[in-house]
């Protein structure tokens, strides 16, 4: 019987300490496509090609100066799935993914 017990113990002491471990830190940063958006285009419309130009590719937004206030949109990130090869948007029916900065 103490056999069985002290196994039975085992058991309960390595699935107490399996229960325990930290999980494993994943960093799960989208890098963007960062555009400056000229003035006149509000917060969360599509964003036309012609107003569009790109800045970076980053995690991070960058920062622009000019840009304050609530009404428009200033800095956009945008996937690269919706941006070409030569680094403009695909077509004027781009919604950012990302909006960092508005401009008035």
């Amino acid at each position: 019987m103490k056999t069985k017990l002290i196994g039975l113990l085992a058991i309960i002491i390595a699935v107490s300490a399996s229960a325990f471990t930290a999980p494993k830190k994943v960093n799960n940063f989208t890098s963007y496509k960062w555009f400056l958006i000229t003035d006149g285009v509000a917060v969360g419309a599509q964003v036309p090609q012609a107003d569009a130009t790109y800045i970076q590719d980053s995690t991070t937004p960058p920062t622009e100066s000019g840009c304050s206030g609530t009404t428009n949109q200033c800095v956009s990130g945008f996937l690269a799935s919706q941006v070409n090869g030569s680094n403009q948007l695909k077509d004027n029916h781009q919604m950012p993914a990302q909006q960092s900065q508005e401009q008035n």
